[in-house]
C-alpha cells in the first residue's frame, strides 16, 4: 500500500520532466519559426539560456529553509501550496501555447522554468527527508523512471501535436490535476526518528568525497548534454547523412529508450539493482564500466568506425544503458546521503541542479567553440567531440579519486562486517 501512494505521487515527476523537456526546444522553435522566422536564430540562441537561469534560480530560492518548513506544516496547508505551483505550471505552460505577445510568451517561459524547477527541489528534499529504507529506494526508482518516460514521451508527442493548442492544454491540465490529486493521497506520516530542523542545509561545507561525486556527476551530465544537442549537428556535418533531424531525433529517442529500460530492469522491477561493491549507497565500479560505455561510444562517433545509421543505433543503445547506470547509481546516493542526518543534508538541492549546470555550461562551451571554429576554420563537430571525450575522461579520473578515497572506508568492512 505505502510503496503504490509513493509511486502514485512521484508522477509529479512525470509533469515536470513532460514540460521541461517541451521547452527545451520544441515548442520555442515552434512558435519562433511562425511568429519570428527572421530572428528565430537569435531568439532560440537566448531563450535556453534564459529558461536555464530562471531554472538555476528557482533551485536556489527553494533551498531556503522557510520553504522547507512550509512543507513539514500541517498536510492541508503543504497541498495548498502544492496546488498553487502546479496551478501556476499549468497556466504559464498554456500561456506558451497560446500567446503571441513577445514579451507574455517570454513571462510565461522563465515563470515556468523558476516554478517548476523551485516545486521540484522542495518536494524532493521533503520526500527525501521524510522516507527512509525501502521507501526511499522506491521513491528514486520511481523518481527516475518518470523522469526519464517524461523525456521520452515528450519530443514524440509535440513533433506530432505541436500544431494542436487546445488539445495540449486540455492534457497538460489533466496531468497537472491528476498530480494534485496523488499528492494529496501522499502518506502524511514523517519517519519517527525525523527532526523538524533535519531538512535545513547544512552550513558546513561537503566532505571530500561528496565534492568529487558532484564534480563527477558534474562533468558526466554536461558531456552527456553537449552530446544529445550536437547529435543532429554531428550527423549532419561530421557523417553528413541526409534527413539528419529524423535520425538525430532518433538516436535521442534510443538513448532514452534504453536508459528508461536500464532503470527499470536494474532499479525498478530488481530486489537487488546495481550491484554496490563499494560504498552501500555509490559504486564506482558500476559508473566506471558506465563511463567507459559512454567513451566509448563517442570514440565510435569522432573515428567513424561505421558509417552505418543501424551500427550507430546500437552503439547509441549502450550510451543508453551507461546512462540509465549513471542516473540511477548517483541519484541514489545523493538521495540516501541526504536522507541522513550530517554534513551532506543539502546534497539533492546541489544534484538537482546540476543538469541546470550543465546546461549553462554546455551553452557556453557551444558557443564558444563555434566562435573559435569559425575564426580558424576548424571542423566545429570534430572539436566539440574532443571536447565531450575530454569531458568523460575527466570524469573517469574523478571517479577513480573517489574510490581511492573510499579504501578506508572498504578496509573498515572487510575487518569489521556489518
Amino acid at each position: 500500500m505505502m510503496s503504490t501512494l509513493i509511486f502514485k505521487r512521484n508522477t509529479i515527476y512525470f509533469f515536470t520532466s513532460f514540460i521541461w523537456t517541451a521547452t527545451l526546444s520544441i515548442l520555442p522553435q515552434a512558435y519562433f519559426m511562425s511568429n519570428y522566422p527572421e530572428q528565430k536564430n537569435t531568439y532560440l540562441s537566448l531563450f535556453p539560456l534564459l529558461g536555464t537561469l530562471a531554472s538555476i534560480g528557482g533551485i536556489l530560492t527553494s533551498q531556503k529553509d522557510k520553504f522547507y518548513f512550509s512543507l513539514i506544516a500541517p498536510a492541508r496547508r503543504r497541498n495548498f501550496l502544492t496546488a498553487c505551483c502546479i496551478f501556476t505550471m499549468a497556466a504559464s505552460f498554456s500561456g506558451l501555447l497560446g500567446v503571441k505577445n513577445l514579451g507574455l510568451y517570454f513571462a510565461c517561459f522563465v515563470l515556468l522554468k523558476f516554478i517548476s524547477n523551485f516545486l521540484y527541489n522542495c518536494l524532493d528534499r521533503f520526500f527525501v527527508g521524510k522516507t527512509a529504507g525501502e521507501q526511499l529506494t522506491i521513491h528514486v526508482r520511481s523518481n527516475l523512471f518518470f523522469q526519464l518516460l517524461g523525456i521520452m514521451l515528450a519530443p514524440l508527442y509535440f513533433s506530432c501535436f505541436a500544431a494542436y493548442p487546445s488539445q495540449n492544454i486540455i492534457l497538460i491540465w489533466t496531468i497537472a490535476l491528476l498530480s494534485m490529486l496523488f499528492l494529496s493521497q501522499d502518506p502524511q506520516t514523517i519517519r519517527p526518528d525525523f527532526r523538524a530542523d533535519e531538512g535545513s542545509l547544512a552550513k558546513s561545507m561537503l566532505t571530500f568525497y561528496d565534492q568529487l561525486f558532484v564534480a563527477y556527476s558534474a562533468l558526466i551530465l554536461t558531456a552527456v548534454t553537449m552530446l544529445i544537442s550536437m547529435m543532429i549537428y554531428i550527423l549532419s556535418d561530421y557523417y553528413q547523412f541526409s534527413n539528419p533531424t529524423a535520425k538525430g531525433g532518433t538516436i535521442i529517442g534510443v538513448i532514452s529508450i534504453f536508459a528508461v529500460i536500464t532503470v527499470l530492469r536494474f532499479g525498478f522491477f530488481s530486489k537487488q539493482p546495481i550491484k554496490l561493491t563499494d560504498n552501500p549507497n555509490f559504486s564506482a565500479h558500476s559508473n566506471g564500466i558506465a563511463t567507459l560505455g559512454l567513451i566509448l561510444i563517442t570514440l565510435f562517433f569522432y573515428l567513424k568506425v561505421s558509417r552505418s545509421f543501424a551500427f550507430l543505433l546500437g552503439g547509441c543503445s549502450l550510451a543508453g544503458i551507461s546512462y540509465g547506470i549513471f542516473l540511477f547509481c548517483t541519484r541514489n546516493y545523493a538521495s540516501s546521503s541526504s536522507a541522513n542526518m550530517g554534513a551532506n543534508s543539502g546534497l539533492i538541492s546541489i544534484y538537482n541542479n546540476l543538469p541546470n549546470y550543465a546546461s549553462l555550461a554546455c551553452y557556453l562551451l557551444t558557443l564558444s567553440v563555434s566562435l573559435s571554429a569559425k575564426n580558424y576554420g576548424l571542423d566545429f563537430s570534430k572539436l566539440m567531440l574532443k571536447i565531450i571525450l575530454g569531458f568523460f575522461g575527466l570524469a573517469l579520473i574523478t571517479l577513480f579519486l573517489m574510490w581511492i578515497k573510499d579504501k578506508p572506508f572498504r578496509v573498515i568492512q572487510q575487518i569489521d562486517p556489518p
